[in-house]
């Protein structure tokens, strides 16, 4: 099962699972699009060791939540950031490879104080990391990860607020992974060759809140 599927049963659930709290929490669900900065990220190469680095860059997402029990809410979580990496021997026509990484995760929150108008919380996810490089017949790969970290939520009006988020996100390349293949008329061939090493990745967000 994809983890898009996942995604959408999970969702479909949480939609009917938390009514019982809607009345108590006074919303039915909230939705965040953010605006971040995502940093870190390094790979390792199996056979040479050499290291590479994913760029520093702005990352974009959506953030949903449900309420659940007490002060706990389900969330789903999306991010996406641009990014370069460097690719020496792989790309002849240039030394970095540009591609794209995603995070669709889901999990649940806890507020501290759901009372009060500035809300701190911690979060932790799971869910897939999806690396797709911008090259020529190469291929996107995707992996398990997951993502903790917390934050504020200040909702200075009852249905709009605004929401201060850090988190890790963590994937598993899994053991001798080949990543950022491509094939052609002359054979197949790839950047890196992982050795079964997490990818660290740090993001700092804000968005908006809307309560519905």
């Amino acid at each position: 099962m994809t983890i898009v599927r996942v995604v959408t049963l999970f969702v479909a659930g949480a939609m009917f699972a938390p009514m019982a709290s809607a009345s108590e929490s006074g919303y039915k669900f909230q939705l965040t699009p953010f605006a971040g900065y995502r940093f870190g990220g390094t790979f390792e190469d199996q056979e040479t060791e050499a290291e590479y680095e994913l760029d520093d860059n702005n990352s974009y997402g959506l953030i949903l939540n449900f309420p659940s029990r007490g002060n706990t809410e389900w969330e789903v979580y999306y991010s996406t950031q641009s990014t370069v990496v460097d690719s020496a021997g792989f790309v002849p026509s240039d030394t970095t490879l540009d591609l794209d990484v995603e995070y669709l995760q889901v999990g649940g929150t806890y507020l501290f104080d759901a009372t009060k108008s500035a809300v701190p919380y911690i979060v932790a996810t799971i869910g897939g990391t999806k690396i797709s490089p911008d090259a020529p017949d190469t291929k996107s790969d995707t992996f398990f990860s997951f993502g903790i970290g917390g934050g504020w939520k200040f909702f200075p009006a009852s249905r709009v607020g605004l929401r201060l988020d850090g988190r890790m996100l963590g994937t598993f390349i899994s053991s001798n992974s080949s990543i950022f293949c491509q094939s052609g008329s002359g054979g197949g061939s790839c950047a890196i060759r992982t050795s079964g090493k997490l990818l660290y990745q740090f993001e700092l967000q804000a968005g908006v809140v809307f309560r519905f």
